[in-house]
């Protein structure tokens, strides 16, 4: 719930200069509460676009850039936690966590995470907009710029294709189509290239918030997958295991 109330506001300066309206990424799954923010937010000055998932929100915002995230905790396909912690890995947006979690251990883990501010539902709209005014404003105390859209990582030629996951291989002879967590286990890959990996450093590319019982098996059957896939692509995969260690993406020679 948001309390519909529609202030005048001034325009955002800083240091005397008047900045353009900001842009805010919403991520909440209930269409009546989006709808809600977004009509509210329009009427407040800042330009909004909003999703109902986390996967909608990573496919998105590598085309529209945004200012500030507004991200729910309890989405259907990942928890705001980890979508927090993937972004501010990537990105120095402003991140608010909007959520029903009141508990001080969630607060604590949100911010901790990477979000500059935690708010708790339901949320008066004016604080919602003097939350991302605060955010937008230290952001801004430098030049304001759009911050660029995830980097598209090529190692040797391999090229990851954020917009629709694909995994593309050298001279365009042949691609796969990745799930989230494998777009993720590759993108660190080929940042890392030739380079070990170990189980370790892809589960927490992977999933920065992991708890200590994360099974790192889950690396191998994710990389099994991956190599299902290359096969069916015919595609020359070169991902190997090193006994003891982790994977290598490429020859290490």
């Amino acid at each position: 719930m948001v309390v519909n109330a529609y202030p005048n506001v001034s325009p955002f300066v800083v240091a005397g200069q008047k900045l353009p309206e900001p842009v805010v990424a919403l991520v909440e799954d209930n269409p009546d509460l989006r709808e809600e923010i977004v009509f509210g937010l329009t009427r407040l000055g800042f330009q909004v676009w909003a999703v109902a998932s986390a996967a909608e929100f990573y496919q998105e915002v590598t085309t529209r850039p945004c200012h500030v995230a507004i991200v729910d905790v309890g989405l259907p396909d990942e928890d705001g936690f980890s979508v927090s912690a993937r972004l501010r890995a990537i990105s120095p947006i402003g991140i608010i966590m909007m959520t029903g979690r009141g508990h001080i251990e969630d607060r604590v883990r949100g911010l901790q995470g990477g979000a500059d501010a935690y708010l708790v539902k339901p949320v008066d709209l004016r604080e919602l907009a003097a939350v991302i005014s605060g955010v937008v404003r230290r952001l801004w105390a430098t030049p304001p710029t759009l911050p660029a859209p995830p980097e598209v990582n090529v190692g040797a030629d391999w090229t990851l294709e954020p917009a629709e996951r694909l995994l593309v291989a050298p001279m365009r002879a042949g691609q796969m189509r990745l799930t989230n967590s494998e777009y993720l286990f590759m993108q660190h890959m080929l940042r890392n290239f030739r380079q070990v990996v170990t189980r370790a450093q892809a589960a927490d590319a992977i999933d920065p918030t992991r708890q200590s019982d994360f099974d790192l098996h889950r690396i191998d059957m994710l990389v099994s997958r991956l190599r299902r896939k290359a096969e069916e692509a015919r595609i020359d995969f070169p991902l190997r295991a090193v006994r003891g260690r982790g994977y290598i993406f490429g020859s290490s020679t």
